[in-house]
């Protein structure tokens, strides 16, 4: 018993070690997109106070399976962005404050005319509008990379994923893409979907796309041997510089 437990450690971590490797590789083959400092232990702020790159990278730790790409806040141009978008969302919250005190003073109206009380709406973070998650998207790019094995993934869109126009990875199995949207969920709160696009490469099989509800598509694509799905979401801007610029072939090898 003691033996079989020590085989499947040593099977386990071995997985673990080739995961590793591939996701080393993976970092490798987006050097040229990716330029960008390091970030601190904590992901805070670059690792060497460089406030001139935009971007900064989370380096990759044993057992990650993602890459992350965050905007710089030391940067200027990142600092005035996150301070429109934060005069956005005060707007938004200002204007639902004064909506909620108009109703409340209807309502107490109502009350004494009727002798019923109403019911009122108070402020909620759905209040802030879409400001607040869009310039979360667009201050970061995560990187989701899937091994060996089948993909599938559930994502709330207005806009079904399609093969890419714009991406053309020769040697892919496909290349899906979704823009950034906005859409009104089932109680009329307006969401916002990020930008996403999935690279399909190795034995993997070509994606197939479900409407599973209003706003609710279903992605899934059965593995049948070495394959990688890489999945960028986020910023559209650093997703199109890492699909054109990433060295596409030294995956392709990698998966020979």
């Amino acid at each position: 018993m003691k033996l079989v437990s020590v085989v499947l450690i040593a099977i386990v971590l071995s997985a673990q070690g080739d995961g590793d490797r591939t996701m080393a590789a993976v970092r490798s083959a987006m050097a040229p997109a990716l330029p960008f400092p390091a970030t601190s232990q904590d992901g805070a702020v670059p690792a060497n106070g460089n406030t001139e790159a935009l971007w900064m990278v989370r380096p990759l730790q044993p057992g990650d399976r993602s890459i992350e790409v965050i905007a710089n806040p030391l940067n200027d141009a990142n600092q005035l962005k996150a301070a429109r978008a934060m005069a956005q969302i005060e707007n938004n919250i200002q204007a639902a404050q004064r909506r909620a005190a108009l109703q409340y003073d209807r309502a107490v109206a109502e009350a004494k005319r009727t002798g019923k009380s109403q019911e009122v709406d108070g402020v909620s973070l759905s209040d802030e509008g879409v400001a607040g998650v869009k310039i979360d998207a667009e201050s970061h790019v995560l990187i989701d990379v899937t091994i060996d094995a089948p993909f599938t993934i559930e994502m709330a869109s207005a806009v079904q994923p399609a093969p890419s126009k714009l991406a053309i990875i020769p040697g892919a199995v496909a290349v899906l893409a979704m823009p950034s949207n906005t859409y009104r969920d089932a109680d009329g709160v307006e969401r916002y979907a990020e930008a996403q696009t999935m690279v399909f490469l190795g034995q993997v099989a070509p994606p197939e796309v479900q409407k599973q509800a209003d706003h609710l598509f279903g992605v899934s694509a059965p593995g049948s041997g070495k394959s990688l799905v890489i999945r960028l979401r986020g910023n559209e801007v650093l997703i199109a510089d890492l699909l054109r610029k990433t060295n596409w072939n030294s995956l392709l090898e990698l998966l020979q």
